[in-house]
């Protein structure tokens, strides 16, 4: 009866390690970096142009620096790249994965929800709270998008 328990638990274990071999620990890692790195690289030049066109925004941030995260325009901009730069996260992540994309698409965002809970938790978020807990549920999902073309791209047509 002991044996027969310890077999379970065993088949359990194997069982929970051939599911860990569907993750691809480049693949997630190689895909977070290039999330983070491709959104702030896309949010620098934006940032430099809403500065030259917005003479106001401009005056503003010069006497206070937070006064462009308050900008409607930047908000959008950064929201945007934000989640298109997830989408190649994802797909990055699953073609270095070569294998179960979308999930490892998906975990590809595992960096913007952990950057996205501390700023939450911390007050540091420039956004309402609705909208930040609504971009952390969505990160991965757009990750996960960005999985599945990597997974579409493979197959033949």
């Amino acid at each position: 009866m002991r044996v027969h328990g310890l077999r379970g638990k065993l088949r359990g274990v194997r069982e929970g390690l051939r599911e860990m071999k569907r993750i691809s620990f480049k693949g997630v890692v190689i895909g977070n970096i290039v999330d983070i790195l491709s959104t702030n690289l896309a949010i620098f030049p934006a940032t430099i142009i809403i500065f030259i066109y917005s003479r106001s925004a401009a005056e503003l941030a010069v006497s206070n620096p937070r006064a462009l995260m308050e900008s409607g325009l930047f908000k959008a901009l950064m929201m945007t790249f934000g989640a298109l730069c997830s989408v190649l996260g994802g797909y990055v992540s699953g073609r270095v994965a070569k294998h179960d994309e979308i999930l490892n698409g998906a975990l590809s965002s595992v960096l913007c929800i952990g950057f996205g809970v501390y700023a939450t938790i911390g007050g540091r978020s420039a956004r309402h709270l609705v909208v930040q807990l609504a971009l952390i549920a969505v990160s991965p999902a757009l990750a996960a998008l960005g999985g599945y073309l990597s997974s579409r791209r493979k197959k033949p047509q």
